[in-house]
């Protein structure tokens, strides 16, 4: 078990920040959408990974009040380690980033766990879509369903947590996912967010493979990867592309 919580002054690391949010989409981006079982349109954007006829796939999932638009810089940086990226609009979303969120503006808005049924369409769809290595990527409450996601999913090869908590009517119902969690998992939250339970959840975590990556400067969400946003953005992004990169030694 690899323990990241540095204060920028105690660690001097690489800044590798991601591309900016309005870059250029890379050829073959594209919008896709798919099914739910309670017969909901979802939305996502679609980014091709850099590797050819590449079978990963990492199914990113944005926070409360967001859209797809919170990966449009990550995914720019994941495809370059040789992942196809799925970026979504849940139905526990909103306006953000400069975009809607066309999951709920064609099809009304719903509650956390309702936006669960979004991501398990979406691990259909890779399914189908015959993906060999899949990733989930969940930011705050998104996070939190990552890790009952990929309790119930054993194609599920890894976890990456930006600010998971308890978010949800029982308290304790994310502590209790977080227990049986045995992928390799990146858990990432702010200084003030780990002296506030989540130091419990990365605790509970049931794998040997986890990184814990908490920088002075950083925001809360996958938005602590956004330079413009939050000022250790190079430093959970170097952190994260080490995590990436290494599962493929697992």
């Amino acid at each position: 078990m690899r323990r990241l919580c540095l204060f920028a002054a105690a660690l001097i690391l690489v800044s590798c920040s991601p591309p900016q949010q309005k870059a250029k989409k890379p050829d073959g981006f594209k919008e896709i959408t798919f099914e739910t079982a309670d017969q909901r349109t979802v939305y996502a954007d679609f980014y091709p990974a850099l590797e050819p006829n590449s079978e990963k796939v990492i199914l990113m999932f944005h926070q409360a009040n967001s859209n797809a638009g919170e990966y449009e810089g990550p995914a720019l940086t994941a495809i370059t380690l040789g992942y196809n990226c799925i970026a979504l609009d849940q139905r526990a979303g909103g306006e953000m980033w400069g975009r809607t969120n066309r999951t709920t503006t064609k099809g009304g808005t719903g509650e956390y766990m309702d936006a669960y049924k979004d991501m398990e369409a979406a691990l259909d769809y890779c399914h189908t879509h015959n993906y060999t290595t899949i990733l989930v990527w969940g930011s705050s409450y998104s996070a939190s369903l990552a890790f009952k996601l990929a309790t119930e999913d054993s194609t599920i090869k890894a976890v990456i947590a930006f600010s998971p908590g308890e978010y949800l009517e029982d308290p304790h119902i994310v502590k209790s996912w977080a227990q049986k969690t045995t992928v390799p998992t990146f858990f990432a939250c702010t200084e003030g967010e780990l002296g506030d339970g989540r130091q419990d959840l990365f605790n509970a975590l049931h794998t040997d493979k986890k990184v814990l990556a908490c920088f002075n400067g950083g925001v809360h969400g996958t938005s602590t990867l956004l330079p413009e946003k939050s000022e250790a953005a190079g430093k959970y992004m170097e952190q994260l592309k080490l995590f990436i990169t290494g599962l493929k030694k697992e």
